[in-house]
C-alpha cells in the first residue's frame, strides 16, 4: 500500500481512550515492600464478589474478566485484545496515573505534609501582600484572605498532594491559581490542587476539616460536595512535560482533541476542547456526540464516579456505574467504523471493600478494540505509558516521551490469523 493511501486512511481514524477511575485488578508486586496496606487490594474482584451477577456483558466480551489473571478464561467470544498495566509512577494517584497514561512518566515527587511547610508558606504569602491566618490555634492549616484554605489532600497518601480549597464567591479563581503556583514553586509534592466553586463558604469548608493519625490535616472534599458540574479545578503537577504526551502530539498534528470528565482537569493541552463532566450518563452522552461529529482525532475521557464511589466505600454505587458504562459501550461499539480504536484502562485502584477511602496501588486492565483487529493476549505491560505510545503509533504520529506501543503486536496477531 502506498504512502498516500496510508495517510488518507490515517486521516479518517478516530479513537476513544476511556479511563475507569480507580478500577484496579490486583495489587502491584511492589506493595509488599512499599505499601503493605494495599496487599489485599483488588477493586474489580471486590465488586464482583459483592455483585456476582454484575451486568457487564460488553466489558466481559472486551476482556475485562480475562485481565484478572488468576481467574480462568471465560468461554466467551472475546472481541478485543486484553492485558494489564503496571504503574511506573510511585504510589496511587489520579494525576500521576493520567500523566503516565498520556505517555510521560512523572518524576518521583517528595512527600511533604502541610505541617512541614506551613510556616514557610505563611511567610512567603505575607511578603506577597496576602492576609494569612490560622483558623485553629496550633494547627498548620492556613487561611488566605478569608477565602482559601491550604491543607493536606486527604484522598491520597500522606504528603502526596497539597490542596487549596477556594471560596470562589470571595476571590477570583485565577488569583487562587496564582497563589497555588506560588505554593507549587516551593514544594515538590506530586500535585498542588486548586479547586472550589460557587456557594462554598469558609464556615462550610472548615466544618469538613479532618485530622488523621498519619499526620494529615485537611478537608474531606467528597463530603464537602464539590464534585459536581460547577467544580473549578487546576492541577499543578511535578516533573511532567505535556509537550511529549499524546494529547499535545495529536494537537500539533491538527487532530481534534477532546478531554472529558476528570481528564479535562488533569491533562495540559491548550488546544483541547474540555468537558469536565462528573455524572457518568452525561459524560457518555457527551462522548457519543463528539465521536459522531469527529473527523479525525481522539477523545480521552475519565469516568470519575467509580473513584468517588470507592472513596465512600459505596460498593453498590460502583457496580451501578460499571453497568452504566457497559450499556454505553454496547451502543458505542456498534457506531465504530473499521479504522476506529477504543482503549480502556484505569489510573490506579480504589478498593471500596477495604473501607479506607484511599487509592490503592493496583495494576489496571488494558482492553483494546477495533472492528478489524483481532483479539489477542497482550500480557503484562511495564507501564501505563504504553497506552499513550500506542495511540500516537496507531495514527503514525511522533512518539511520546515514554511507552512501548502494543499496536504492532496486535497487527502481528492479525497477520498470523
Amino acid at each position: 500500500m502506498g504512502k498516500e493511501s496510508i495517510n488518507k486512511r490515517d486521516a479518517m481514524k478516530r479513537a476513544l481512550l476511556l479511563v475507569l477511575d480507580g478500577l484496579g485488578i490486583g495489587a502491584m508486586p511492589d506493595v509488599f515492600q512499599t505499601r503493605s496496606q494495599d496487599i489485599p487490594a483488588n477493586t474489580l474482584e471486590c465488586i464482583l464478589r459483592h455483585h456476582p451477577d454484575l451486568a457487564i456483558p460488553t466489558l466481559t466480551r472486551l476482556g475485562l474478566l480475562n485481565s484478572l489473571r488468576h481467574l480462568p478464561e471465560k468461554s466467551i467470544d472475546l472481541i478485543a485484545s486484553w492485558g494489564w498495566c503496571s504503574l511506573a509512577y510511585q504510589g496511587a494517584d489520579s494525576y500521576l496515573g493520567h500523566q503516565e497514561i498520556m505517555g510521560a512518566i512523572p518524576l518521583d515527587p517528595q512527600k511533604t505534609l502541610i505541617s512541614e511547610k506551613a510556616d514557610e508558606f505563611e511567610n512567603i504569602l505575607k511578603r506577597r501582600g496576602y492576609a494569612v491566618s490560622r483558623p485553629f490555634s496550633g494547627k498548620p492549616l492556613l487561611c488566605i484572605n478569608d477565602a482559601i484554605i491550604i491543607a493536606d489532600n486527604l484522598e491520597a497518601d500522606a504528603g502526596q498532594n497539597i490542596n487549596l480549597t477556594v471560596c470562589t464567591d470571595r476571590i477570583d479563581f485565577d488569583e487562587a491559581i496564582s497563589i497555588g503556583k506560588t505554593i507549587r514553586r516551593n514544594i515538590q509534592v506530586a500535585r498542588v490542587i486548586v479547586f472550589g466553586g460557587p456557594g462554598l463558604t469558609l464556615s462550610k469548608i472548615l466544618a469538613h476539616i479532618e485530622e488523621r493519625k498519619n499526620g494529615q490535616i485537611g478537608i474531606n472534599s467528597p463530603a464537602l460536595g464539590v464534585y459536581n458540574e460547577n467544580l473549578l479545578v487546576k492541577h499543578l503537577g511535578f516533573g511532567v512535560n505535556p509537550d511529549l504526551q499524546a494529547a499535545s502530539i495529536f494537537a500539533r498534528a491538527d487532530k481534534e482533541v477532546f478531554l472529558d470528565g476528570k481528564m479535562a482537569d488533569l491533562i495540559d493541552c491548550d488546544q483541547a476542547i474540555r468537558n469536565p463532566i462528573v455524572e457518568t450518563h452525561k459524560l457518555c452522552n457527551c462522548i457519543q456526540a463528539q465521536f459522531k461529529a469527529m473527523k479525525s482525532g481522539f477523545i480521552a475521557a475519565t469516568v470519575q464516579e467509580t473513584d468517588l464511589a470507592a472513596h465512600g466505600g459505596e460498593i453498590d454505587r460502583f457496580a451501578t456505574i460499571l453497568e452504566t458504562v457497559d450499556k454505553f459501550l454496547w451502543e458505542f461499539l456498534s457506531q465504530m467504523d473499521s479504522e476506529d480504536l477504543l482503549i480502556i484502562t484505569a489510573d490506579h485502584g480504589n478498593d471500596p471493600g477495604l473501607k479506607t477511602g484511599l487509592h490503592t496501588r493496583e495494576m489496571t486492565p488494558l482492553l483494546v478494540y477495533s472492528p478489524t483487529l483481532p483479539a489477542i493476549p497482550l500480557g503484562s505491560r511495564d507501564s501505563l505509558s504504553d497506552v499513550g505510545a500506542s495511540l500516537v503509533d496507531y495514527f503514525n504520529l511522533p512518539k511520546t516521551q515514554n511507552g512501548k506501543s502494543f499496536i504492532t503486536e496486535i497487527y502481528r496477531g492479525k497477520n498470523e490469523i
